[in-house]
């Protein structure tokens, strides 16, 4: 057993262990360590450095280090071995690999954008240097050089980026535990133990790192480092990014179980006619219809978001504030008896006031029938209050927002699903919140609840568009194999993996539309809606009818006039997703450039595959005549119709 041994393994309840023995433990003693025993500690655990947040070098990395990328070169290779397109599976892979590189390398850029942008910098991050005991004495020594047993000294201000156990306190100690979910103001004692299965916060011999000393003095033992503080435990736990995330993700399992059912089925199709499945075909549908780079483009508009927010000086503290401003009904202002109230009226938005009012029922009652709102005792019951307004209707995901200005109101933000305060109120109310105002002014919340809906409304579109032509492409390629054919599998690598990302990704870059300030709370509640569903069995169904009236009209039955309708089908495939598009689309196509320019390229594209030689006869087309064109196009345009009749209804 070297000397350092026992520091190996320190995942101990220090909670539970009075002082002497997490002292002994330790090898340390309330004296502090000798200057040469702190030296060989940090050179054996190294430095308290926190894990650096996604260096560049990491992001470019991640394509390498992802299973799924030598899963799809290893098909790509074999595939081309055998004489079909794997270079085409290599080239599709390859490029978007690199999106979404550049997208994590944007999103890295936007973040930094939105922390000099925000209205208010109050980074959490601890102070260069601490003090100790070395030797007996207090010495000055930069944060990075704390290892395990050293003793800390605290004073008020001090933001400490390791956990200690508490050894000795002041009598006016206050430790500040929002950052970390816990109370604003609480105390903490040294002589203390707690049950070995104590949650963490509830430790109150306990400091740990993200936590502020609002008043008093303390030392502490230090019983955590770098990435092992509680702090970062709680960061690798954390829920996903947002709950749009979670959609787009409870998305994507749909999407993977459709293309195995359609797999699965067009086996048995071939089987039945004693055919072999084209390997390639599968590959390739794999390939186009899985939604790459979805939740990559979801956090960089929500990122969006909040950089726009910062310009406006309202600052959203997480993307998740973004996702619940969008679903809220219900906003709860908490307000004085002698307060004067103005506020919007956003009834056309499904939105609603009511307030809790820092006086009696009677009075609360009174001050309601006065400014028209629905309000109630702040005195009485309010946590349970917010809670009943919450479940007012459980089967939808409505959110109440609540606005608080005092230290009290914190639990009551914590209750609601956003916390809003302005840029006045104290701190610890500050940490609390999840969107700040730059001053207690009720009209800046129309502006950040309609920049929630917008950033909702672009994913929600996007998702709309690809997981309409996913799922097209996947039923075609079941009836072709059905009918005893093969769609050419370029086709679908074109349409699903390339035409449609590009002419999806320029819907994030719309400005904000005000009319989404007017328009139902219900529309912003939930990706997973039946009308979303229903949008796109419509899309999908008008899709797939033009594609087979434009072939089965010319092909007839006819092995002459195979490839000639089955070009033509590929015509109104490609055209469709761009006139899904521009039904889609919040502005006029002509006032989005990228757009316009996605447009414009997938559309040269697709006249090239078609018109030219060499293209053709790599996508498996024959040119065709103006009239042959016109009639393709015409079909297309179907969806754009059905969109148009969705917008009409």
């Amino acid at each position: 057993m070297t000397k350092f041994d026992f520091l190996s393994d320190l995942q101990k309840p220090w909670h539970y262990m009075d002082v002497d023995r997490v002292l002994a433990t330790l090898e340390s003693s309330a004296e502090g360590l000798s200057y040469v025993n702190a030296r060989q500690r940090l050179r054996f655990l190294g430095a308290n450095k926190l894990p650096r947040s996604r260096p560049i070098g990491k992001v470019l990395l991640q394509p390498f280090l992802d299973p799924l990328t030598y899963i799809l070169l290893g098909a790509a290779i074999f595939l081309q071995w055998n004489g079909a397109e794997g270079w085409a599976l290599i080239l599709v892979g390859g490029l978007h690999g690199v999106i979404g590189v550049v997208i994590a390398l944007w999103s890295i850029k936007t973040r930094e954008k939105v922390s000099r942008d925000r209205p208010q910098r109050r980074q959490h991050t601890p102070s260069n240097s601490v003090i100790v005991l070395r030797d007996r004495e207090e010495m000055e020594i930069p944060s990075r050089d704390l290892v395990l047993g050293d003793i800390l000294v605290l004073k008020e201000g001090d933001r400490p980026n390791v956990d200690l156990r508490v050894l000795e306190t002041s009598e006016g100690l206050r430790i500040n535990q929002t950052n970390l979910g816990g109370d604003a103001i609480c105390t903490k004692q040294a002589d203390l133990t707690f049950e070995e299965k104590t949650p963490p916060l509830e430790c109150s011999n306990m400091i740990y790192a993200g936590t502020e000393v609002s008043s008093g003095t303390a030392k502490g033992i230090v019983i955590a480092t770098s990435r092992f503080t509680q702090e970062q435990a709680a960061l690798i736990k954390e829920k996903p990014f947002s709950v749009m995330h979670s959609e787009l993700r409870q998305l994507r399992q749909v999407w993977i179980g459709l293309l195995l059912l359609v797999t699965t089925t067009a086996i048995g199709f071939a089987w039945q006619r004693s055919i072999t499945i084209n390997a390639m075909t599968a590959a390739a549908l794999i390939v186009s219809t899985y939604p790459q780079n979805l939740l990559r483009i979801a956090t960089q508009v929500q990122l969006f978001g909040m950089r726009d927010l910062a310009k406006q000086r309202i600052w959203a503290r997480f993307p998740s504030t973004l996702d619940a401003i969008a679903r809220v009904t219900t906003i709860v202002p908490i307000v004085e008896s002698d307060v004067v109230l103005s506020f919007d009226n956003l009834s056309r938005a499904g939105i609603e006031w009511r307030g809790l009012i820092r006086a009696s029922e009677d009075d609360a009652e009174a001050f309601s029938r006065v400014i028209g709102i629905e309000t109630h005792s702040y005195f009485e019951a309010p946590q349970e209050r917010i809670r009943q307004w919450q479940g007012e209707r459980l089967k939808s995901a409505q959110a109440v927002a609540v606005i608080g200005n005092d230290v009290e109101d914190i639990p009551l933000l914590r209750t609601a699903d956003v916390g809003i305060c302005d840029r006045t109120c104290c701190k610890e109310l500050q940490d609390s919140a999840g969107l700040i105002l730059p001053k207690e002014d009720f009209h800046y919340l129309p502006i950040a609840i309609l920049e929630g809906r917008a950033i909702f409304d672009r994913l929600q579109r996007i998702a709309l568009l690809t997981a309409s032509s996913s799922f097209t492409l996947a039923i075609l390629t079941l009836m072709d194999t059905a009918a005893g054919f093969s769609i050419p599998p370029l086709q679908l690598i074109w349409v699903g993996a390339i035409a449609t990302p590009l002419v999806a990704f320029p819907l994030i870059l719309e400005p904000t539309h005000e009319n989404l300030l007017l328009q139902p709370a219900y529309r912003f509640q939930t990706m997973l809606r039946p009308s979303n569903y229903l949008r796109i069995l419509l899309a999908v169904t008008a899709t797939i009818t033009a594609i087979s009236a434009v072939f089965w009209l010319k092909y007839q039955g006819q092995a002459s006039l195979f490839s000639e309708a089955r070009s033509m089908a590929f015509i109104t495939l490609g055209f469709s997703q761009i006139f899904h598009a521009c039904a889609i689309a919040r502005r006029s196509v002509f006032g989005n450039l990228p757009l316009l320019l996605s447009i414009s390229f997938v559309s040269i594209c697709q006249i090239v595959f078609v018109q030219f030689p060499w293209f053709s006869d790599l996508m498996a087309t024959i040119p065709l005549s103006g009239i042959e064109w016109a009639i393709a196009l015409l079909s297309a345009t179907a969806v754009f119709w059905v969109q148009e009749l969705i917008k009409t209804g």
